[in-house]
């Protein structure tokens, strides 16, 4: 029996998971996403600027981050390569920690950001971030970024309309978010 399950085991292992890589940033597909987030952020600030950088920024820095952090897909994959110690970044707060440090770098004066957690203290427990109009607002109306979904693409949209995750804000996520 347990024969058989460490085959099964190396079989889904071999061909359910594999390595993502991101050869090209920009690719044509891009565009329409990019215009679906746009439209999303266009609906917490009228700064067109800022709407179109933040853009850019969400879709692009996942993608470096998949990258860098040697991701596997599925997600959770990766995350027992973190937990065991055969990688050092990937889990859902590291896409969260970086992407952050990459907005930190801009000086966006019309959005705010809060940490936004599911299932707090759990086996599945999920983190992303989530924008905010800088005026304050109803955290479910904020705008999810999670680059880990997806093994770094990104999944965007409104708190209150996610399926798969019931996201709340976690107040000292958002301290340490004005830190990265």
């Amino acid at each position: 029996m347990r024969l058989l399950f460490a085959v099964i085991f190396s079989i889904f292992i071999i061909n359910g998971c594999g390595s993502v890589k991101y050869s090209l940033l920009h690719k044509s597909s891009d565009f329409q996403k990019i215009k679906r987030l746009k439209q999303e952020l266009s609906t917490l600030s009228n700064n067109k600027t800022e709407v179109n950088e933040l853009a850019m920024l969400a879709i692009v820095t996942p993608r470096e981050l998949a990258n860098r952090y040697n991701l596997v897909s599925p997600p959770q994959y990766h995350n027992f390569l973190v937990n065991s110690g055969q990688r050092s970044r990937g889990l859902c707060y590291h896409f969260v920690e970086d992407i952050q440090h990459k907005i930190n770098q801009r000086d966006f004066k019309s959005f705010s950001f809060r940490w936004g957690v599911a299932n707090q203290n759990r086996l599945n427990e999920h983190n992303v971030i989530v924008v905010m109009p800088k005026s304050g607002g109803n955290f479910g109306d904020g705008i999810i970024l999670d680059g880990w979904r997806n093994s770094g693409e990104l999944y965007f949209g409104k708190v209150k309309d996610d399926s798969e995750y019931k996201f709340v804000e976690w107040q000292e996520g958002d301290r340490m978010l004005e830190g990265f």
